[in-house]
């Protein structure tokens, strides 16, 4: 009887470690999705100048092509209404004056103004939000991070995501 208290010690044992080096592993794995993403974001924004009509076909092609798919919530970084930000779905542009609470997209560009001492808009840069989850079936819960990431500055930029123009 000893020995069969001793095996299920041990059973328990394995398989907690196991349960931790998947959680571990499967975290890793969609971290570095959504950093990819995030990081092919950034590079496609400052290539053309701006999150113009090009560069967000770019940036979905890009997601096509890594099976980028996760959402977040924009609204739970942006509650300032003066903030000019926009969510993105796919191909989908959602501006921060239309966009509802309860809204989530694939990814989310912030864009922030530089001025010159004269009060003229000199140059402008993006914070690009990508968002990851980790599910767990068994014990039911899941759990959302994001990962953040800026553009370096562009000047006179394309913008068709958090101006008042279209697409």
């Amino acid at each position: 009887m000893k020995e069969a208290i001793g095996a299920t010690w041990l059973l328990g044992i394995v398989l907690t470690f196991i349960a931790l080096f998947s959680g571990y592993l499967a975290f890793s794995i969609n971290y570095s999705k959504a950093f990819r993403m995030k990081n092919g974001i950034v590079e496609r924004i400052e290539k053309h100048g701006g999150p113009n009509r090009e560069a967000l076909d770019d940036i979905s092609n890009l997601m096509n092509d890594i099976s980028y798919s996760s959402k977040g919530k924009c609204s739970n970084f942006f509650n300032n209404d003066e903030l000019k930000w926009g969510g993105i779905s796919k191909n989908q542009v959602t501006k921060s004056w239309d966009v509802t609470s309860g809204e989530a997209f694939n990814y989310c560009l912030q864009r922030v103004d530089s001025y010159n001492t004269n009060g003229q808009l000199s140059a402008s840069y993006y914070k690009v939000y990508v968002f990851f989850s980790i599910s767990l079936p068994v014990i039911n819960t899941s759990s959302f991070f994001n990962v953040t990431g800026e553009t370096s500055n562009i000047y006179f930029p394309e913008d068709c995501v958090t101006s008042r123009g279209s697409c």
